[in-house]
């Protein structure tokens, strides 16, 4: 039974250590990176329940010239192909990017994930109370 529960609480607090871990590089991106506009090479619209947004897909050169694509989703018919867009880029890894304001989902996905932590340690409590008070047999 102990590896229900660890499987429980392991889940959540992975999905917690992997969004930490790209809200920091996002983060360490943005105040380090090398700035440069990213040219949009295609456009796939998308439908998520009634509404509709564009997945782009960027391309952008680094300090050397090495062309590297990109992704982001934007409101539907916000930007065309051949339009441009800033983002940054790690000067590490210059394949790494990041596009400003498109970690606002990350924080969110930090939230849902905390509060799933929360709730698989209670019910993880809670069925162990029934275990142990001879609820299942």
């Amino acid at each position: 039974m102990i590896f229900v529960y660890l499987l429980l609480i392991g889940v959540p607090t992975l999905l917690i250590f992997v969004t930490i871990t790209k809200i920091i590089k996002v983060k360490s991106i943005e105040q380090h990176g090398i700035k440069t506009n990213a040219v949009v090479t295609h456009i796939r619209p998308i439908r998520s329940g009634r509404n509709w947004s564009d997945k782009l897909t960027l391309e952008y050169k680094d300090n050397r010239g090495t062309s590297h694509s990109a992704k982001a989703t934007t409101v539907k018919g916000h930007l065309k192909a051949g339009n441009t867009m800033s983002l940054k880029y790690s000067n590490n890894k210059p394949s790494a990017y990041s596009i400003d304001g498109t970690q606002k989902g990350d924080w969110v996905l930090l939230i849902v994930w905390i509060l799933l932590l929360a709730y698989t340690i209670y019910a993880s409590f809670k069925i162990d109370e029934m275990i142990q008070s001879g609820y299942f047999g």
